[in-house]
């Protein structure tokens, strides 16, 4: 599928690189990215320079967590009509909301939906469509981390997500995000990315908040292209199949993968595609079976008497 963001994004890294020293023109290059895209604030380029960007400017400057730092020094405005459209709402979450329906002004490659769900805490899950390996891991912590940012500017208070989850591997040091996530509980190798906040947090008005400015920008948001949807395929043939098997016995990667005519690798990467892991899609299917087990036991007439 083909994704899209706003010249603002990569733009964003660039300008990281030049507050390091390093010509974020050469940068540009080394990404094949045009200049001429880089004069024009309404371009929209392909999706595949904001995760090779990260890569470039981690590797110039040196040091892993070189993503992290650069978005502490993020500020709203900086991606332009989406940050505009978020911190005009008059509290968090009627702001947060917004990021759903219009995340397509900044990029068509992310997409934000509501995650579990409990009587103190909300959570929601950041999927990517187009990116792959390291340059995936950091556009995502790049995301993320602009996310916890705005939030902080937008209340005027220095809030901390109650917890951060993140499919990459676990780092060999932690200090950046700890630093930059607060007190939030921090969680790698998940099967998705997502941040979780207190509901509380929710009702705190934006000190940034424009009604007015708010119907416009909406009114002028709903042209721009929405977010891709979630792809369902891969993880409904996978889940069909483990029903069938989970009848059998314990289903095996390998054997699921030949029933969908498909490498085991390709299979792993399709479901992380769709947001989701070979290993949840297991435990989802075994809790199904013992459901169904459950209810057909119950079903069953009792012949004991």
């Amino acid at each position: 599928m083909h994704t899209s963001d706003t010249v603002l994004m990569p733009r964003f890294i660039l300008s990281r690189a030049a507050a390091a020293g390093i010509d974020p023109a050469r940068l540009a290059r080394e990404a094949g990215m045009p200049g001429w895209l880089l004069a024009d604030n309404t371009a929209r380029v392909p999706s595949h320079y904001y995760p090779r960007l990260w890569e470039l400017l981690e590797h110039a400057v040196g040091e892993p967590d070189t993503t992290l730092r650069a978005v502490g020094e993020y500020k709203v405005g900086d991606l332009g009509l989406f940050d505009y459209l978020i911190s005009t709402a008059d509290t968090l979450g009627e702001g947060l909301g917004v990021v759903g329906p219009y995340v397509g002004a900044v990029s068509t490659n992310f997409r934000m939906d509501p995650g579990e769900q409990t009587e103190t805490e909300a959570t929601f899950d950041l999927y990517m469509v187009n990116a792959e390996g390291h340059g995936r891991d950091l556009s995502v912590q790049s995301s993320l981390g602009i996310l916890v940012s705005r939030i902080r500017q937008v209340t005027g208070q220095p809030i901390h997500p109650v917890r951060m989850t993140f499919q990459q591997r676990a780092p060999r040091r932690t200090e950046a995000f700890r630093a930059h996530f607060g007190s939030a509980r921090l969680d790698f190798g998940a099967p998705v990315n997502s941040m979780t906040y207190r509901i509380a947090d929710f009702e705190l008005p934006q000190v940034t908040a424009d009604p007015m400015l708010a119907a416009v920008l909406r009114r002028h948001a709903a042209s721009m292209p929405p977010p891709p949807p979630r792809a369902t395929e891969w993880p409904d043939r996978v889940a069909a199949v483990l029903e069938r098997m989970l009848r059998d016995g314990e289903p095996a990667l390998d054997a699921v993968a030949r029933r969908l005519f498909a490498s085991p690798r390709t299979l792993q990467r399709r479901l992380a595609e769709s947001g989701t892991t070979w290993r949840l899609e297991v435990e989802r299917a075994r809790k199904r079976h013992i459901e169904q087990l459950a209810a057909e036991s119950e079903r069953a007439p009792d012949i004991s008497g």
